[in-house]
């Protein structure tokens, strides 16, 4: 349990530390890029079997990790601008409750794929907990784009890492490589976008990146580590539900961000609509 708890707090941290960022005056996109090179060299690192790092120019996935660099880094940038721009509850429901989209592309996909009124419900629930937490009593704030596509994109990214980890990966020890590749890829095109804006990298930039760096590699590690001792149908709606709650309560409490009863309703709803789709 108590990788599991590690990996919530990881993954609650990554929000508030972008909201650091803004008023420390940090450049996100920069600190993002770094972060993954120490996210990788972390994962290199922690690596049980370090040989293996050979087989990644010679494995299925190598193509499909370019892609999901792309898009991991996109989406971290949205998930950083959205903390920025609405505030931690909006992101944190938004990234969290993307799950409904894999939930659906799996059942369009695959004929087989089950799909009780329960998750039906579920699905339903989700998606009105998404416009109650988006939902704000003053005019709506053009921003809010960024967390509908915090929550398409996340989905997305999700659905996409769910097919390769079924047709490609047999392993945990080969998703581990896989996660590394990626960090890879996405640090090395988040230095190419820097280099073409001819941005300036400052040291409290790249010290930024290495303190992001930590506990988002932890957050995928302890999610790992959990799956092995407590499998997924435990995981993860304990890991979804207890990174919103605590990101949002944290945020009211310290940050003093406003989040209006219809809001909470939507984080209750929320929880809920997890709990229908990943345990039913």
């Amino acid at each position: 349990m108590i990788f599991l708890i590690l990996a919530i707090f990881s993954s609650v941290i990554l929000f508030f530390l972008f909201k650091e960022f803004e008023k420390q005056k940090i450049n996100t996109h920069n600190a993002i890029t770094f972060n993954y090179l120490i996210a990788c060299i972390m994962g290199f690192l922690l690596h049980p079997t370090k040989n293996e790092l050979n087989s990644i120019l010679y494995a299925d996935w190598l193509i499909p990790t370019i892609i999901l660099g792309l898009l991991f880094i996109i989406m971290f940038n949205i998930m950083a601008i959205t903390t920025q721009k609405l505030g931690v509850s909006i992101a944190s429901t938004a990234a969290k409750m993307s799950l409904i989209i894999p939930v659906l592309i799996a059942f369009f996909i695959n004929s087989n794929t089950p799909l009780s009124n329960l998750k039906i419900s579920g699905i339903i629930i989700g998606l009105i907990s998404v416009y109650f937490t988006f939902k704000k009593e003053t005019k709506v704030n053009k921003s809010i784009f960024f967390a509908i596509v915090l929550f398409i994109g996340s989905g997305l990214t999700d659905a996409t890492i769910d097919y390769i980890r079924n047709v490609y990966l047999n392993e945990v020890n080969e998703f581990t490589l896989f996660i590394i590749t990626i960090f890879f890829v996405a640090f090395i095109l988040g230095l190419i976008n820097i280099f073409f804006n001819k941005e300036k990298i400052k040291f409290k930039d790249i010290k930024a990146g290495l303190i992001l760096g930590v506990p988002n590699y932890f957050s995928i590690y302890f999610v790992l580590k959990s799956l092995e001792i407590l499998g997924s149908i435990t995981v993860f709606p304990v890991l979804n539900i207890g990174i919103v709650l605590i990101s949002c309560t944290i945020s009211w409490l310290f940050y003093k961000e406003k989040i209006s009863k219809i809001n909470w309703i939507g984080i209750f709803l929320a929880c809920i609509s997890i709990l229908l789709i990943l345990w039913f």
